[in-house]
């Protein structure tokens, strides 16, 4: 019999176990016009358009109809092809990001000791799935006419594109080799490096040309679009611009780039739109942390001292915190929380807490399970002191959400002991909002991603365990797209730079 806190063979880590992720990710999407956490270099968004338009040219012309899977198996000898081209750039710029460098890494092997490789049977096509949406963003792609049977079509832009790539293409026995398969030897992968390669792309050609411009220009949509696609390039436009005021930093990552602009627009520093869009971007991204951590503290004490109903969770926390060095480090006044007010215990948070830090914070998922919930009341209470200043004022109004609401909590926290406000917060902003995210989930036939479930007042802990994550940003994938294209470019060191119009 399956009793409900047996092993589950099949379950899942969960991406969104407290249904918080969708805000910060919302707001990034936003200011980068669609790029996605995967959408990661800059010569798929030209290599896509022209790979569908020749398809339609040469298949549709031959046999008057489209079919799904014979796009499918092109595309994968396409992705080969890029794979193989890639491999033996002799530029030494071609950097990573490949799809299918994993699924082809045998041939590949092959290929690099000087072997001849079938091209691979077909499979779901991680290009289309992953840059045809990033495509439409910036008006290459778009939705097929139904009265044309096909999904896709090439906007004028996109047919400004193949024309430009098919200048180097035309004749070439690689369209051969695409559409009719056969092996591909070390020489045609050499042959492929040009037009195929990830670092091949040079800023002075045609193509890169033609990509700028549409990053940087809006397309012509129709009504009702055209205000969303005017909106969504103005404030990308106002990235472009963000992104190279960090620039004199020198080689910063992502999320360096993202604590040190929350930590400016904390201290008044910097009041631009973008920066402040950005640093709300950030403080979403911690808060949703945040909540990930308390969930993660109440499983850790569910599994170290029993199942346990949401007061005695508090209580044991109360008994057993530790204290640890770590946390004591952070938050001086820990100790002493339990004694006073809830608004007492808010106050006595550093209010630069993690603001120099980026994410992710790893050292806060190591702490004991007690001192875990500590430290996420302190996280909350540090962002929203650090946030005050800037904060739009209707960030806590709606709280319906969840993100809203933990921090109407700590922004409005009161009298009531620490220990009733941290009682509050746990139950409604992780446990009851895990139970309705994740049981919604499943009862839509998604895998199991429960980490409890409650047994009248007792919450009852699953087989799975629980630690906070963050959000992966989506601005290195737009710097690392707009390198390649030729927006911006690395000097010594890695250090970033704006590239002046011709």
């Amino acid at each position: 019999m399956l009793f409900w806190n047996a092993d589950i063979l099949e379950d899942t880590q969960g991406l969104d176990i407290l249904g918080v992720r969708a805000l910060d990710q919302g707001i990034e999407a936003n200011l980068v016009n669609g790029i996605t956490t995967v959408s990661a270099r800059g010569r798929y968004f030209s290599i896509l358009p022209w790979a569908i338009n020749e398809f339609y040219k040469t298949t549709i012309a031959a046999n008057g109809s489209f079919v799904a899977h014979d796009l499918n198996n092109y595309l994968t000898r396409v992705e080969f092809l890029i794979n193989a081209a890639s491999q033996v750039d002799p530029t030494g710029k071609v950097g990573g990001a490949i799809l299918g460098s994993d699924v082809f890494a045998d041939k590949l092997r092959a290929l690099k000791a000087g072997q001849a490789v079938p091209l691979p049977p077909s499979k779901n096509s991680r290009i289309l799935n992953i840059y045809y949406n990033p495509c439409k963003g910036v008006g290459l792609l778009d939705d097929g006419a139904s009265a044309q049977s096909v999904p896709y079509r090439l906007t004028q832009r996109g047919q400004d594109l193949w024309a430009a790539r098919n200048a180097g293409l035309n004749g070439s026995p690689l369209l051969t080799l695409l559409f009719q398969g056969g092996d591909v030897t070390p020489e045609l992968a050499a042959l492929a490096v040009a037009e195929f390669s990830l670092g091949s792309l040079s800023v002075d050609d045609e193509e890169s040309k033609i990509l700028r411009h549409a990053f940087e220009n809006p397309w012509e949509a129709s009504h009702p679009h055209k205000a969303i696609v005017e909106t969504r390039y103005k404030s990308f436009a106002q990235t472009l611009e963000w992104i190279d005021s960090w620039t004199a930093e020198g080689s910063l990552s992502a999320n360096r780039v993202l604590a040190n602009n929350l930590k400016a627009c904390s201290q008044g520093q910097r009041q631009d739109k973008a920066s402040l869009s950005w640093a709300e971007y950030e403080w979403r991204r911690r808060q949703h942390f945040t909540l990930e951590l308390l969930l993660s503290a109440v499983c850790g004490v569910l599994n170290d001292f029993g199942d346990a109903a949401p007061a005695e969770i508090t209580d044991t926390v109360e008994r057993e915190a530790r204290h640890d060095g770590r946390l004591m480090q952070l938050w001086p006044a820990a100790k002493d929380a339990w004694k006073g007010s809830g608004k007492e215990a808010a106050t006595s948070v550093p209010t630069n807490l993690m603001l120099d830090a980026a994410l992710p914070f790893d050292i806060l998922n190591d702490l004991p399970s007690p001192d875990k919930m500590l430290m996420a009341f302190a996280l909350l209470a540090a962002i929203e002191a650090q946030t005050r200043a800037f904060r739009r004022p209707d960030a806590t109004n709606d709280v319906s959400q969840i993100s809203n609401l933990a921090l109407a909590m700590a922004q409005g926290s009161t009298e009531v002991p620490f220990k009733a406000l941290l009682h509050e917060l746990m139950e409604r902003c992780a446990i009851v909002p895990h139970l309705q995210v994740t049981l919604r989930k499943m009862s839509n036939g998604q895998k199991c991603s429960l980490r409890f479930f409650t047994d009248g007042e007792l919450l009852r802990l699953t087989a799975n365990k629980s630690r906070a994550g963050n959000s992966g940003s989506r601005l290195d994938n737009t710097i690392g797209i707009l390198t390649d294209i030729g927006v911006f470019k690395k000097g010594h060191n890695g250090r970033l730079m704006r590239v002046e119009a011709a």
